[in-house]
């Protein structure tokens, strides 16, 4: 079979194996605002990986990652593990991008985006979920004591000046998270040239929209106070997420120019 033809027909087979893994299980698919940002990780990926010229082929290493990732993601099915189906299948696509197609600087980063095409986060783990909601109640709760407000918390649920405010699952803020991270890696993986530095954005990005989630959290707790909880809960909530995730896209850009600022300068200075 020619090369270019097994290529496409290995990437179909990715393909329907992907949507194998995303009807394992399909509570993920509840919140329309949780299921666009997985939806948009392999077109994302297909659009900033090209050009897709074939030719490429695999070193040791990769020969290896591939057989790992295909027994991992065999015992992964077998138990119904959507977390070790998500990191064999994002492995099984590195190693067909290299098998199959000419190199490019920076796709190889893309494959972050792949990992977070997959509910693995939303469907197994939960307790990071709870994290990030009971650490913005106690954030919120400082907060609203400074400014000399009464508050009681209990767990994630909070009550302002005699008003209940329950920061929910949705609050989790698993769309954010994956929209900044999807944002992110797009942005840096072209515009950072240091790889050390790149890890440094991957670590940063999670605690950037951690942060934005408590922000978010805080202000539509104050406008429950001001306006009422039918409003906060509105319309308005999905508002102030867009405003939210757009303040975090340029805090992400922002922070891929500092982490490669200066070696870009130092480019121009020894062009000039």
């Amino acid at each position: 079979m020619p090369k270019t033809q097994s290529a496409w027909l290995f990437g179909a087979l990715l393909l329907l194996t992907a949507v194998a893994v995303w009807m394992r299980d399909l509570k993920w698919t509840a919140s329309m605002a949780d299921t666009l940002p997985l939806a948009l990780g392999i077109p994302a990926t297909i659009l900033l990986g090209m050009p897709w010229k074939t030719g490429g082929g695999l070193t040791t290493r990769e020969k290896i990652l591939g057989g790992f990732s295909l027994l991992v993601f065999l015992i992964g099915w077998a138990a119904g593990w959507v977390t070790a189906l998500s990191f064999a299948w994002t492995g099984l696509a590195y190693t067909w991008m290299a098998h199959h197609f000419i190199r490019e600087p920076g796709r190889g980063r893309l494959v972050c985006i792949l990992l977070l095409s997959f509910p693995w986060l939303v469907l197994e783990w939960p307790q990071i979920g709870w994290w990030c909601r009971n650490s913005a109640a106690v954030i919120g709760e400082q907060v609203f004591h400074a400014l000399a407000l009464p508050v009681q918390r209990e767990g994630t649920s909070m009550i302002i000046l005699g008003v209940p405010v329950e920061i929910e699952a949705a609050c989790a803020g698993w769309n954010l998270l994956q929209l900044t991270l999807l944002t992110g890696v797009a942005s840096g993986a072209y515009e950072i040239r240091s790889g050390r530095r790149f890890l440094w954005l991957l670590l940063i990005l999670p605690i950037i929209a951690w942060f934005a989630n408590v922000v978010r959290i805080i202000i539509l707790s104050a406008i429950a106070l001001s306006w009422g909880t039918e409003i906060a809960s509105g319309t308005l909530h999905g508002m102030m997420g867009l405003v939210i995730l757009v303040l975090v896209i340029f805090m992400t850009k922002g922070i891929c120019y500092l982490l490669d600022g200066r070696s870009k300068r130092k480019v121009r200075i020894t062009h000039t």
